[in-house]
């Protein structure tokens, strides 16, 4: 059996996939076939998993979003990676010396996750957000 590739995914991948009036959503189409296409495991954070369903039952409706929570928690090529007291500490790190308004909290946790997974690339439409710290947390765009 092949080596599975790990990505980390954004939460405004799941978001523009499962609502077809997002602007992004026929790009998310065409990701989707490239991940179902390669042997890949994606991996979220709890807190990326907290923003999709929340955005989802605000924007979709709450069966929706819990329908679509249901299949990223059962998902076997999902992984979902709790963000715990160490992380979050680094987290707030990142968040602290990053001056760009649009990196959230959130954002930060991504990195550190990432990081703490040893995964190299992320699956993101926030590439311009996220570009300035490639270099320092060892990163590429999927």
């Amino acid at each position: 059996m092949a080596i599975k590739n790990n990505i980390f995914v954004d939460s405004n991948f799941f978001i523009a996939l499962s609502n077809l009036g997002d602007n992004q959503h026929k790009k998310a189409v065409e990701v989707k076939k490239k991940i179902t296409k390669g042997n890949y495991i994606l991996t979220i954070t709890n807190l990326i998993f907290l923003e999709i369903v929340t955005v989802l039952s605000q924007r979709l409706g709450r069966q929706e979003a819990v329908g679509i929570g249901e299949k990223l928690l059962t998902d076997a090529d999902m992984k979902i990676v709790h963000v715990n007291t160490d992380l979050h500490k680094l987290s707030w790190e990142i968040f602290k010396e990053v001056s760009k308004k649009n990196m959230s909290f959130v954002d930060c946790s991504s990195i550190v996750a990432m990081d703490a997974e040893g995964i190299e690339k992320f699956l993101t439409f926030d590439n311009e957000d996220f570009a300035p710290l490639r270099k320092k947390y060892r990163f590429s765009f999927f």
